[in-house]
């Protein structure tokens, strides 16, 4: 059964499509050197042949470069190239595409991109995550991060063999958790202390879910699992265009397609096999698809959405969400239910106003005087919580619950420090209480009927003050907008009505060079884009000088000029045509033996791919001439 189709890439030649696709096949989309490129074997293409042909690809832009700080450089197929070429050069083997399965041994879970606004919201909650001296966050944070419920977990991470920065101090899952944070730039290093960016978290939380999971599953595809060539090469055959959502496919029968394809070799298919179903178990529990088992005990996988939609980078328009309203239902016990679709800017007004619960098809959370308290001192005041509850909930809120709400904005975040130490009051009543309170007059001074200037030094204890008489005061320090009413440029004015270009779907963001903490092993970013291709001339150093009978005419030779021939054939890696008895033959010499001179190579039967090792004399042909790919 033969693996490669006989389709043609458009543009491009027979040898170059030839070289192309052995490239393809040993290097996928993996940088490799001028020394890996000259080991290639491309039958019957001769070295010259190769070299020639890989210089068209680099015109054509099949082929990128990169230039170290030395002068080597580095060759590439780029990311946008790939899914195209693994259509044009593999063909799924049968019995890979809608079978049946025995068993679901994974479901998929509620998905990464969930796992991930979680974590947003508890380094929200805690106004950033500490670090340590040594740059690490905090073990308490850490285990934070690392605890979950229903998300992916430490196990399904570890099968894909990650290997990131301190290890010894992050489980698998936090470690995750971070790199995304800091590689989509939602979190930075400031001031010793991993610190939420609000302009990326609006932008992030206004992009449609399946938006989010199109760039995490891109993340991952272009940062996460094995380096080598065949690694690659299964992750993006997974995501074949015949390999559609929401049926069963063959992974083992996929893997033994790569091998009939010589992609991989057959000593290293086992630990593949093993690689494979520690992948499809990570995308089951990052949300993406469920693994499963056949009746004959191979692993399989369905997509939860196509694995091509996932990699596709089209042009996509933001779908505008504000204004868009009853999203949440809310339950006379104070529980909020989520369904599925409901945006994430939603989500995070909720989550930051109400406690979570769980998380699954459908996520619940549940509204307590704690979590109003929560979101008092987080900027969101009880009247901010109500009007937010009421606008989202499609089937009303209960009288219990909205009658709770009330009494708890009564009791909590009356009073506030704005920056300025200024001293609000949410009622005149409030502020004549305070103007008579004798252990406080002294250490403020009235600005007006609901303000007091405080001393700096005297904060603390006029905060312990105010508790005691029951106007605790909220634990964070407001902004200018506090006082003077203006709008607070904060984490809750999602204001999804502008249009501004969102980062991550203009371009804006690049896993690959962008920072995080898993070593992703591409490096070709660190360096210099070369474009600069070498004149194909260049390849033949002298080639001017030959005379041009060499290339141009059938002769027989004097036995030293033979010699010289086939010594500069050896020398430019080119062939030389032979003349025989039985007609002409394609021969690429490999090395020269001496006394009496002979020379080893491969000789190609006329209009064959296929050679025969040989050792020839100059007895043993009639005339010859020098083979090159391009004329002196």
């Amino acid at each position: 059964m033969s693996f490669i189709q006989a389709k043609d890439v458009p543009g491009l030649s027979g040898a170059n499509e030839k070289v192309l696709s052995r490239i393809w096949r040993a290097f996928a989309g993996q940088p490799f050197d001028d020394d890996k490129l000259k080991k290639l074997d491309v039958p019957p293409l001769c070295g010259a042949e190769v070299l020639v042909s890989f210089a068209e690809l680099r015109e054509e832009g099949w082929i990128k470069a990169v230039k170290k700080a030395w002068g080597e450089r580095l060759y590439f197929i780029p990311e946008d190239r790939l899914p195209f070429l693994q259509e044009i050069f593999f063909t799924i083997p049968e019995g890979t595409v809608d079978v049946s399965a025995d068993a679901t041994e994974q479901e998929a879970k509620a998905g990464l991109a969930l796992d991930l606004f979680n974590a947003l919201v508890y380094v929200s909650r805690n106004e950033g995550l500490p670090l340590t001296s040594k740059g690490t966050v905090h073990k308490k944070h850490v285990s934070k991060l690392e605890d979950t419920d229903s998300g992916i977990t430490g196990t399904e991470i570890s099968r894909i063999g990650l290997r990131y920065a301190h290890e010894e101090a992050y489980p698998p899952r936090a470690a995750v958790l971070l790199d995304l944070m800091l590689n989509l730039g939602l979190v930075v290093n400031e001031s010793h202390s991993l610190t939420l960016q609000e302009d990326a978290l609006k932008e992030w939380l206004e992009l449609p879910e399946e938006e989010m999971n199109r760039q995490l599953f891109q993340n991952m595809m272009g940062r996460y699992g094995g380096n080598q060539p065949e690694s690659q090469h299964f992750r993006r055959l997974l995501c074949l265009e015949s390999l559609k959502a929401d049926a069963w496919h063959d992974v083992d029968r996929l893997l033994e397609g790569m091998e009939a394809a010589g992609m991989v070799r057959a000593e290293r298919l086992p630990s593949l096999k093993e690689e494979a179903r520690g992948w499809v178990r990570f995308l089951a529990g990052a949300g993406f698809a469920d693994s499963g088992v056949s009746p004959g005990g191979s692993l399989l996988i369905r997509w939860k959405l196509s694995g091509r939609s996932l990699l596709k980078a089209e042009e996509r328009a933001l779908d505008a969400v504000n204004g868009i309203e009853g999203f949440l239902f809310v339950q006379p016990d104070y529980e909020v239910l989520v369904p599925p679709g409901t945006p994430f800017t939603v989500r995070w007004q909720l989550a930051l106003c109400a406690e979570r619960v769980s998380d699954d098809h459908m996520s619940v959370y549940r509204l307590t005087k704690s979590s109003v308290t929560s979101a008092a001192d987080l900027g969101m005041s009880p009247g901010e919580v109500m009007r937010f509850i009421e606008r989202q909930s499609a089937s009303g809120v209960p009288e219990n619950v909205a009658n709770a709400l009330e009494q708890w904005g009564r009791e909590v975040g009356r009073t506030a420090f704005a920056e300025i130490t200024v001293l609000q009051c949410e009622t005149a009543e409030e502020a004549e209480r305070i103007a008579r309170h004798p252990k406080i007059a002294g250490r403020i001074h009235r600005l007006g009927p609901l303000f007091f200037a405080v001393q700096p030094d005297q904060l603390p204890e006029i905060r312990k003050l105010l508790t005691s008489f029951g106007l605790p005061p909220k634990r964070g320090v407001g902004g200018f907008g506090q006082i003077s009413g203006l709008p607070e440029s904060g984490l809750f004015a999602m204001d999804n009505g502008k249009n501004n270009p969102n980062r991550y779907m203009n371009g804006g963001y690049d896993p690959i060079s962008a920072a995080g903490i898993v070593y992703s092993g591409r490096t070709v970013h660190f360096y210099e884009p070369d474009q600069e291709i070498p004149d194909k001339l260049s390849l033949f150093p002298g080639i001017t000088k030959i005379p041009l009978m060499w290339t141009r005419d059938w002769r027989s030779y004097h036995s030293s000029t033979a010699r010289e021939i086939m010594e500069l054939a050896l020398d430019w890696r080119a062939a030389v045509e032979l003349g025989f008895e039985s007609g002409k033959k394609k021969f690429i010499p490999k090395s020269m033996l001496r006394n009496p001179w002979r020379v080893l190579g491969e000789l190609y039967e006329p209009e064959s791919s296929t050679s025969s090792p040989a050792e020839l004399s100059e007895e043993d042909w009639q005339e010859m001439k020098l083979q090159l790919p391009i004329a002196p």
